[in-house]
């Protein structure tokens, strides 16, 4: 297929191997991106309608059209062949093909430019939406966890070395809150994609007297970006900071895989999954494997590498447009993929978490309660710091508590005898 800036079919044509090194488009990409450019181009097709710039039968015929190759791209009829330059030269060639001179007349006021900026934007709208479903999916099963163990004992460590007691619900909920503490953060990222670029065409306006609000509301986007230079400006940084929205949440999975890895462990054995959710040995038949945390675990610096390069292909460049945006695509649409299975992994592997009681409580030794001793001679009249040396230089004397008794004592909301699980909870119903 010829290029889409070519002037006619006699001109030297571009080096082939350079297009393929260079400009060669991930078809995956461009057909997950092709469904929202129709969209925004029927939305462009109305409104040149509207302001009289085309025919109303044209304008018609041209969403007509789109509207129907919008159902074939859903069905996978109108998809990306490796011969076509871009799912915007796919368009465009069969808007031309269903619709003759009509399809030709939709591209004024318009550039491959704020096309794709705007075909990004929605797709990271939906996905950024779809996120914040699948957080509050996984929130919720995290509460249900810390609701069906919040009074077991769990022992809790620094320097990963036990410390003091806490429970199997501090340690659930611990995660949901880091999740819920996200709620603003992703928002934000959605507001950042929730805005009409269309009409700022290469990047500096048009000729041609459209009316941007129109396809702004006929998107159901907040507001237009009224500057047609920010519009390219803003390519790459959206997406750097959509990335950048959700580094809190992939952190949190990380950090609650990695516990889980460690926790299933026999020197710990603390927490039972489910055989859905581990593998076994090639050679070993003694072996059952977490690894879907394992996986989860690494995938949180594949992100961060994600994140890495989205800031770092877009700095240093020239006001306008620069074909160095290209690259920030895949890694925004691989990142937030990324972002979304992880979620989703995580989710099913703490649907099926159980505990190991007896496990657990074997693992309370009496040095684990010194700090509590400590305590409670401050309460009867002792410094802390005498308090602190007595125990320290006679920890021998330390006795083995009811670990059951010892974290319904501390009722203080956060505490292990007071979670406050009704307030996190109460937070959760605030997701939308």
């Amino acid at each position: 297929m010829s290029k889409i800036w070519a002037s006619n079919s006699n001109e030297e044509a571009f080096n082939q191997r350079l297009h393929e090194i260079c400009f060669k488009t991930n078809l995956d990409y461009d057909n997950l991106l092709m469904p929202y450019d129709i969209e925004a181009l029927v939305a462009h097709g109305e409104m040149l309608g509207e302001c009289e710039l085309i025919s109303q039968e044209d304008s018609q015929l041209i969403v007509s059209v789109l509207k129907e190759m919008l159902i074939d791209t859903q069905k996978g009829k109108l998809k990306m062949t490796p011969e076509v330059e871009d799912c915007h030269s796919l368009i465009e060639a069969e808007l031309i093909n269903r619709a003759g001179d009509a399809g030709k007349r939709l591209y004024m006021a318009r550039s491959r430019n704020d096309q794709v900026v705007s075909a990004t934007r929605l797709y990271g709208r939906q996905k950024v939406a779809t996120i914040l479903s699948q957080c509050k999916g996984l929130m919720n099963a995290l509460l249900e966890l810390s609701e069906m163990y919040e009074m077991i004992p769990m022992p809790g460590y620094t320097h990963t070395q036990r410390a003091m007691p806490a429970s199997v619900g501090m340690w659930a909920s611990s995660f949901l809150e880091i999740l819920l503490n996200q709620k603003d953060t992703i928002e934000a990222a959605y507001n950042l994609n929730d805005v009409n670029v269309l009409g700022s065409a290469a990047g500096f306006g048009t000729a041609f007297k459209i009316d941007r609000d129109s396809v702004t509301k006929k998107l159901g986007l907040a507001k237009t970006q009224v500057n047609s230079m920010s519009c390219q400006l803003s390519r790459g940084q959206v997406e750097c900071q959509t990335l950048q929205a959700f580094w809190g949440v992939m952190f949190a999975i990380n950090r609650m895989a990695n516990d889980m890895v460690w926790m299933t462990s026999a020197e710990f054995d603390f927490l039972a999954v489910g055989k859905s959710c581990t593998t076994g040995s090639s050679i070993m038949p003694n072996k059952r494997n977490l690894d879907p945390c394992e996986i989860i675990r690494g995938r949180y610096h594949i992100f961060c590498g994600h994140l890495t390069q989205a800031q770092a292909v877009i700095s240093n460049l020239f006001s306008g447009y620069n074909s160095d945006y290209q690259e920030s695509k895949p890694v925004f649409m691989e990142g937030l993929e990324l972002i979304s299975t992880s979620i989703e992994a995580m989710t099913i592997i703490v649907k099926n978490t159980g505990i190991k009681e007896d496990k657990l409580k074997a693992a309370f030794s009496p040095d684990i309660f010194a700090t509590d001793v400590v305590n409670r001679y401050v309460m009867q009249g002792k410094t802390f710091r005498d308090a602190y040396k007595e125990i320290k230089s006679n920890l021998k004397s330390v006795e083995t508590e009811d670990p059951q008794e010892n974290i319904n004592s501390k009722t203080h909301l956060g505490a292990t005898g007071n979670l406050g699980l009704d307030v996190l909870a109460d937070r959760l119903k605030e997701w939308k």
